[in-house]
């Protein structure tokens, strides 16, 4: 989502039942992706921890069926 555009559709690689967390996922990660950039040296580990987390979530939406 580095491209500072809004998700307008789900990954092409999600399958369809997935498609609304994965849209709720690409949202979340916009909004700490954007957060990160402005955050203070003590909350930068956070917001890093909390995408890599949606980055994971998302990653196993692909892989299920």
């Amino acid at each position: 989502m580095s491209d500072g555009d809004y998700p307008k559709a789900p990954p092409s690689d999600i399958p369809p039942k997935h498609h609304d967390r994965a849209r709720e996922l690409q949202v979340e990660l916009m909004v700490l992706e954007a957060r990160l950039e402005s955050a203070n040296f003590e909350d930068k580990e956070a917001y890093r921890r909390a995408i890599r987390e949606r980055e994971e979530e998302l990653d196993e939406l692909r892989t299920e069926e």
